[in-house]
C-alpha cells in the first residue's frame, strides 16, 4: 500500500487532551466514505473526547492490537450475543481508529470506547456485507478520488483536474486527469470479509462475489478487480477502465456499489485523450487548479429571473447576486453529487438553524451600486449593496415584468473595495412555456418524471426537484438539479435519482418543490480581486420559468 493512500484512508488528527470518553453523535464512521454504514474488514474511525492520550499513538501493521495506549473498542450486537472486540490502528483524545474483523455478522450494535478503564455511554451503529468507501484527496470522502491510473507512469500517480508531479516517499508522482481508455485504480475500505486481510492478506477478486459495480455519472461498470490490497488490513481496491466513449466531465462522478450497497461519491476528472487539463465551461484552468491545490474560489453568481408559480399568473423581476467566497470543500458539496444523466444530486443532511454544507464563508464588496442597463430599464438602475449574513448581496426589483422577452442586458461593476471593474452581458429569452406544468401536483418516487415546454432564444433548461425534511433537529435537503438542453423539449427524471427524495408535502414543516427554467445565454466574466488573482467562474445568468411546491410520495 502506497503512502499517499495510507494517508488518505487514515488522516491524522490533532492532539487533544484526555477526558471521560466520550462518543460524538453520528460519529463512527467508515474510514474512506465518512458514512455511518460499516461492513467486515473495514477501517472506522470513531470522533469524540476523552478517548485516547494527548499524543497519537499510532499501531504498526499488520498486527494491530486489541488495546493501544490505554484504549479498546467493543461491538455489542443489539439484539445479544458475542462482544465483538475490533483490532485498534491509532488513538487520540478526540479520534480513534479501528479494523472491523471479517467474522462480524451485520446487525445493529451498540459502540463503547473505553480508556484507561473508562467506559463511554454506547452508541448504536449499522454493518452491512459490504460498503465501500472511495479514498478522497480531502481525507474525509468528498471531492477529488485518491485514485491511482495504473497506465500512468507505473501507476505512480494521482488523478486530478490539472497536471504536475509532487515529490512523496522518495518518490515522483504524476498529477493528471483521468482519458477514456485509463485503467483507474479506487483505493478505500468495506468492501466486505476477507479473513485472509484481516492479517494483510487476500483472497483475491470478489466481483462477482459482491456483485461490485462502478457508477461514472450513471453509467454502471463492471471491475477488472474488486478486492482486497496484500500489506494492508482493510485496505481494498477496486479496478476498472474507463470506456473509450465515456463523456468528458471535469466533474464525473463515482460511485461502488457493492451487494446493492451504495458508497461515498467523489469526483474523478475525465479529459479528453493527450489532454493535461480537463474542460469545463464555467472554470479556467486556474480555477481548477485552486481546487487541487485546495484553495479558496471567489466566485460572481448574478441572475435576472422572472418566475410565476403558473404560465400564466403575474410573475415577478429581479437582479440579484455576491461575489462569493468557497473554501474547497464547500464547493464541492454544493456542486458535485451523484449523477443520472443530465441530473446531479445535492443531499445534505445538518443541524436546523446552521448554515447548509456548502454555503460560501463570505461575500466580497465589489462596491455600493452595480450599474443595470437593458431594454425598459430606466436610466441610472443599478442593483443596490445589501447586507446579508455572509456579506454583501446586491439586488434591484423592477416593475413587474420589465424585462424584454430576447433582449441583451448589461451589468457593470464600477470597482468597489475588494472586486475590480467588470462588465458583463447576458440574452433573457424570447418565450418560454412549460406545457405540462399544471399537470405536475404529485411526484410519485416510482414512476419517471417527465416534463416538456416550447419557446425560444435559450439553449438550456434548468429542472429543479427538492423536498426538505425535518427529522426531529435535523433537516435533510435532496435536490435533483438537471440541466439539459433545450432542443427536445422534453425530459424525463428518472425512478433512481427520484428514490433519493423524501415524501413530503405541498405545504407544512415537510415539503416538496419543483421549478422548471429556460436559461438564456449567459454571459461569463472575471474580475480582478485587491487581494490579488482574479474571481472563477463568474456569470450573469437569465432565467424565464416557474416554480411551486407538489406532494412527494
Amino acid at each position: 500500500m502506497n503512502i499517499w493512500i495510507r494517508t488518505a484512508l487514515f488522516a491524522a488528527c490533532a492532539s487533544i487532551a484526555w477526558a471521560q470518553p466520550s462518543i460524538a453523535t453520528g460519529g463512527i464512521v467508515n474510514a474512506s466514505s465518512y458514512l455511518n454504514k460499516l461492513a467486515p474488514d473495514t477501517v472506522f474511525v470513531i470522533f469524540g473526547s476523552g478517548m485516547g492520550p494527548g499524543t497519537i499513538a499510532i499501531a504498526a501493521a499488520p498486527d494491530y492490537p486489541a488495546t493501544l495506549a490505554g484504549t479498546s473498542i467493543t461491538f455489542t450486537p443489539a439484539g445479544g450475543g458475542t462482544v465483538i472486540a475490533p483490532k485498534m490502528v491509532y488513538t487520540v483524545g478526540g479520534q480513534i481508529c479501528g479494523l472491523l474483523p471479517s467474522s462480524i455478522a451485520p446487525g445493529t450494535y451498540a459502540v463503547r470506547v473505553t480508556y484507561n478503564g473508562q467506559t463511554s455511554a454506547p452508541q448504536n451503529v449499522t454493518v452491512v456485507a459490504r460498503s465501500f468507501g472511495i479514498a478522497a484527496q480531502n481525507s474525509s470522502g468528498r471531492g477529488t478520488a485518491q485514485a491511482t491510473i495504473a497506465n500512468i507512469n507505473g501507476g505512480i500517480s494521482l488523478t486530478r483536474f490539472t497536471s504536475g508531479t509532487a515529490a512523496f516517499d522518495g518518490r515522483q508522482w504524476v498529477l493528471s486527469p483521468s482519458h477514456p481508455g485509463d485503467t483507474i485504480v479506487l483505493w478505500g475500505t468495506g468492501g466486505g470479509a476477507d479473513p485472509l486481510n484481516d492479517t494483510g492478506g487476500t483472497s483475491g477478486d470478489q466481483t462477482a462475489a459482491g456483485n461490485f459495480r462502478v457508477n461514472v455519472s450513471g453509467r454502471l461498470l463492471t471491475p477488472l478487480y474488486a478486492g482486497a490490497s496484500s500489506g494492508y488490513p482493510g485496505l481494498w481496491q477496486i479496478n476498472f477502465t474507463l470506456p473509450n466513449d465515456i463523456a468528458l466531465d471535469c466533474f464525473a462522478s463515482v460511485q461502488v456499489v457493492a451487494s446493492g450497497e451504495m458508497g461515498n461519491t467523489v469526483i474523478l476528472p475525465i479529459a479528453a485523450a493527450g489532454q493535461s487539463v480537463c474542460v469545463n465551461e464555467q472554470m479556467n484552468t486556474a480555477a481548477l487548479a485552486k481546487l487541487d491545490a485546495n484553495q479558496d474560489l471567489v466566485t460572481g453568481a448574478f441572475a435576472m429571473a422572472r418566475q410565476g408559480s403558473t404560465p400564466n399568473s403575474a410573475a415577478t423581476d429581479t437582479l440579484s447576486g455576491a461575489f462569493f467566497k468557497f473554501s474547497t470543500d464547500s464547493w464541492m458539496r454544493l456542486n458535485t453529487g451523484p449523477k443520472f444523466d443530465q441530473c446531479v444530486l445535492n443531499d445534505r443532511t445538518y443541524p436546523r438553524g446552521t448554515p447548509e454544507p456548502g454555503a460560501p464563508s463570505v461575500s466580497y464588496d465589489a462596491g455600493t451600486r452595480l450599474p443595470f442597463s437593458g431594454p425598459n430599464v430606466t436610466s441610472g438602475a443599478a442593483a443596490v449593496v445589501g447586507a446579508a449574513s455572509f456579506g454583501p448581496f446586491y439586488s434591484y426589483t423592477p416593475p413587474t415584468n420589465l424585462w424584454q422577452n430576447g433582449g441583451v442586458y448589461t451589468l457593470t461593476g464600477p470597482g468597489g473595495p475588494q472586486v475590480g471593474a467588470f462588465t458583463v452581458s447576458t440574452t433573457f429569452p424570447s418565450s418560454f412555456n412549460p406545457t405540462n406544468w399544471d399537470s405536475i401536483l404529485t411526484i410519485d418516487r416510482a414512476v419517471p418524471l417527465t416534463f416538456t415546454w416550447t419557446g425560444s432564444g435559450f439553449p438550456q433548461v434548468y429542472i429543479q426537484v427538492t423536498t426538505n425534511s425535518i427529522h426531529d433537529t435535523l433537516l435533510h435537503t435532496a435536490t435533483l438539479n438537471c440541466y439539459v438542453p433545450a432542443g427536445p423539449g422534453t425530459y424525463t427524471i428518472p425512478p433512481a435519482a427520484l428514490a433519493y427524495l423524501e415524501p413530503a408535502a405541498a405545504s407544512g414543516t415537510s415539503t416538496g418543490s419543483i421549478s422548471v427554467q429556460a436559461f438564456g445565454q449567459r454571459g461569463f466574466f472575471t474580475a480582478t480581486l485587491s487581494g490579488g488573482g482574479q474571481t472563477d467562474g463568474s456569470v450573469l445568468a437569465a432565467d424565464l420559468g416557474v416554480a411551486k411546491n407538489v406532494n412527494v410520495k
